[in-house]
């Protein structure tokens, strides 16, 4: 029996090899209360821990304070403030001792401090944190935060251990983009900031660039806008003047911000709105223009770069003119009616099933891509009251194939453009059809439109008109 006891004691003892106990810091001053930090424990009942002064016995007569664990595996106590002298956290099962941490109350304890080696670095440099006076546990860390953030895990941008339980050293972080932001160490795992020291990031010291795809343009046409070596502030921002202008704002007639990209490509000239009733987004006339970029919506320039739009004359290509008959590129795909010509027209009959859905389709396939029109245009109606109907192109961009789609139901609808797979949808300013007796035209810039839904992409070429119904005559791509 004896021999069984004994046998029981040390396994027990050994289950609890693994505790574990720190404080919040090494050093206190005398008015601060001391946090104890406790891991891996058995959770009994039992548990305790106390402070001794240092290199005394366990004897219970010179505990200065003790606390029960709460019988939890993990957790803390706090107790209270001490006087000047060191110390030793023990903590126990019963009278079995188990791990002890030391600690120094002292005048005037040594204040945790922080800094980086340069106050504003250039945006491909390594940032480097230095500190002194941590309090040396294993679970000590440094991170780096955007200025003025809280200090959730969530804000954090990069992180570290002080590896080794460091009381003195540095800390190296990659590179950040351009910035503001504040490097913060915290003890032993918490969120509760020891030190904390603010730094910039700069972008690289090199000339801002605008390199624009051409100097000539046709009223209406986009103005694509390449920028390099921006300062990466998300308010830099890139805008079009009339020559000679001052740089006043209310002299911009279209600008962009660069959403703190360094290098990259914008157009501008009216993209960003849809067109009103007479299908006009904010076209540039003809004139001689300025591209001015500026760093963090300052109103001084960094660079400038010059173009002109001329009264060019419009370049069409007509795919059905309807003239006593119908275009053979035709293509029913759904629809109880195959296309047919009536009145100067070519008729596309819509069937709507439950007042909701339209299932006819056709399409007018190109006999050759077209790559340089991208202005789409064409006349509705004049010849009998239709439901409405949708039309459209199928395109190819640098992003892969596109079918853009209009539809004057949207209008009604109150229904915004919106992107579905590889549709682009957006309501037509003008309501075709319905009002028999009158013949409409229709004008619609492709690329613009697109890069409404997708600011970033680009038409390499266009290769059919698709609708699902209209009386339909003159349909044709122009150039602007």
């Amino acid at each position: 029996m004896l021999k069984k006891i004994i046998y029981m004691s040390i396994v027990f003892v050994s289950m609890l090899s693994s505790a574990t106990v720190n404080t919040d810091k090494e050093r206190y001053e005398s008015n601060e209360s001391i946090i104890v930090n406790y891991s891996e424990m058995e959770a009994q009942s039992s548990e305790w821990m106390a402070i001794y002064p240092a290199s005394s016995s366990n004897d219970f007569g010179n505990i200065i304070q003790w606390k029960l664990s709460n019988a939890d595996v993990n957790g803390s106590v706090t107790f209270e403030a001490l006087s000047l002298g060191t110390y030793e956290v023990r903590v126990f099962n019963n009278a079995d001792f188990l791990v002890s941490k030391q600690i120094v109350v002292e005048e005037d304890a040594l204040t945790t401090t922080l800094e980086t080696t340069k106050d504003i670095y250039l945006a491909d440099e390594e940032i480097v944190a230095v500190f002194d006076n941590m309090s040396g546990n294993a679970d000590d860390w440094i991170g780096i935060y955007p200025a003025g953030s809280s200090n959730a895990w969530e804000n954090m941008l990069q992180w570290e251990w002080i590896e080794g339980g460091l009381v003195t050293g540095t800390q190296a972080f990659e590179a950040m983009p351009v910035g503001d932001y504040e490097v913060r160490v915290f003890f032993n795992n918490s969120f509760t900031e020891e030190a904390v020291y603010a730094f910039s990031v700069e972008a690289i010291a090199t000339g801002v660039s605008l390199v624009l795809n051409k100097t000539l343009y046709a009223q209406n046409e986009l103005i694509y806008i390449n920028y390099n070596n921006m300062q990466g502030n998300n308010s830099d921002w890139i805008g079009i003047y009339p020559a000679g202008a001052s740089f006043e704002f209310e002299n911009v007639i279209d600008s962009k911000q660069t959403e703190g990209n360094i290098n990259g490509e914008i157009s501008l000239g009216g993209v960003d709105a849809l067109p009103d009733a007479e299908n006009n987004p904010g076209g540039l006339a003809p004139g001689n223009y300025e591209v001015r970029a500026f760093y963090n919506n300052s109103l001084t320039a960094q660079t400038v770069a010059t173009f002109t739009v001329a009264n060019e004359a419009v370049s069409s290509t007509v795919y059905e003119a309807a003239t006593g008959s119908i275009s053979p590129n035709w293509v029913h795909i759904s629809g109880p009616t195959a296309p047919y010509y009536n009145a100067g027209r070519v008729n596309l009959k819509p069937t709507w099933i439950n007042n909701y859905t339209n299932t006819s389709e056709y399409r007018l396939v190109f006999p050759q891509i077209n790559t340089t029109q991208k202005v789409l245009e064409f006349d509705a109606g004049g010849v009998r009251w239709q439901p409405h109907f949708f039309i459209g192109v199928v395109l190819e961009t640098i992003e892969g194939t596109r079918k853009m789609i209009w539809d004057p139901f949207f209008n009604h609808e109150g229904t915004t453009a919106f992107k579905s797979g590889t549709y682009l949808s957006y309501p037509l300013y003008l309501d075709i059809q319905r009002r028999s007796t009158e013949k409409l035209h229709v004008r619609l810039d492709v690329e613009k439109y697109l890069r409404i839904l997708e600011p970033n992409n680009k038409v390499l070429s266009i290769s059919a008109f698709m609708a699902s119904g209209g009386d339909l005559d003159e349909i044709k791509l122009s150039s602007h």
